[in-house]
Parts: C-alpha cells; sequence; structure tokens
C-alpha cells in the first residue's frame, strides 16, 4: 500500500485538481445561466461541463496507464487492472466523504449540529464538483435533484468508468490517432 501512495498519490491528487478546476467553471456556467434564468442554457452548459470533466479525467487515466505499460514493459512491475479502480478511489474520497457527511445530515440532522455540517458540506461539494451544478438543479418529483441524498453518492460514479477505460487504454497504447500521445520532436 505503501507503494502504491508513493507511485499514484500524485496522479489522484492531479485528478481531484483537474476535478476542482472544471468544478468552479461549471458552478460559473451554472450561476451565468441561472442570472439569466434560462433553464436550457443552464443543462446544456451543465452537460458540457460534465463531458469536459470526464474528457480531463480520461486524459489523465491514459497517461497513468501509459507510464504504468512502459514500466511493465521494461520489467520493473507487472501491469495491475486494480491500479485504476484504486487511483479513483483516493481521488474520490473527498467527495466520498462529503456525500457520507451529507447523507448523515439528512438521515439524523434535525436541525442540530450535523445538519449544520450536512450543510457545510453541501457548499464545499457545490464548489468541488461544480460541474454538475446546472444539472442538479432540474426538479425531479418537485424537488431539484441536489436535495436527493443519494445524488450525491452518484455524481462521484461517471468518473469510475471512465478512468478504467482510459487506463485501460494507455496500458494498450491505444491513442485515438495521437490525441493522448505527447509530442516528442524528432
Amino acid at each position: 500500500m505503501k507503494d502504491f501512495f508513493k507511485r499514484y498519490s500524485y496522479e489522484s491528487v492531479r485528478l481531484f485538481i483537474n476535478q476542482v478546476v472544471i468544478g468552479l467553471f461549471g458552478l460559473v456556467l451554472a450561476l451565468a445561466a441561472g442570472i439569466a434564468e434560462n433553464e436550457t442554457l443552464r443543462v446544456v452548459t451543465g452537460i458540457f461541463s460534465v463531458i469536459f470533466f470526464l474528457f480531463m479525467q480520461f486524459a489523465s487515466a491514459w497517461r497513468i496507464g501509459a507510464e504504468d505499460k512502459m514500466s511493465a514493459d521494461l520489467g520493473k512491475r507487472k501491469l495491475d487492472l486494480s491500479v485504476p479502480f484504486k487511483v479513483w478511489l483516493l481521488a474520490n474520497s473527498l467527495n466520498l466523504l462529503l456525500a457520507l457527511l451529507i447523507a448523515l445530515g439528512v438521515w439524523f440532522g434535525n436541525g442540530g449540529v450535523l445538519s449544520s455540517v450536512s450543510g457545510g458540506a453541501t457548499m464545499i461539494k457545490m464548489i468541488i464538483e461544480g460541474m454538475y451544478t446546472g444539472l442538479l438543479a432540474s426538479h425531479v418529483g418537485g424537488a431539484p435533484l441536489n436535495s436527493y441524498w443519494f445524488v450525491h453518492f452518484l455524481t462521484v460514479l461517471p468518473a469510475l468508468p471512465v478512468i478504467v477505460a482510459a487506463y485501460i487504454c494507455g496500458a494498450k497504447n491505444i491513442n485515438f490517432g495521437g490525441l493522448f500521445m505527447p509530442n516528442v520532436k524528432k
């Protein structure tokens, strides 16, 4: 486990920082659409923000897979297909903790300290996962999606298959026409 943290903690932090940056971008787009009172624009910018976020996650995870392939080809280590799941889990640990705090506040808050903690967690989550804000403001069943506790767990899931697929593509050198290949001068 120590070797995993040594090798992949930087990559996990990079995935998380990409998320925060794109989250701020998505939050600003959602707020602008909200000020314009244009629900269609809010949903479209929300979808665009999520796709952009997943593309950035794919690019970073592809590079991790490609680097692991090089290490495996050199005989330094075996290729481990559990790595992308572990990297995803490490990168999303704060998101999952915040979702848990939100759920606990909904279940057991009743206006006490846990409700306040849940409210704070919701605000932090809205900032760091701002790419979903435009979509989560949509009303379903008479309430906005972000008012349902389980939705906060669901927002971390789209990145998982993307990171796993990207890692496998990187490890198998599937590069989509050089899109993820580094520029190397000949």
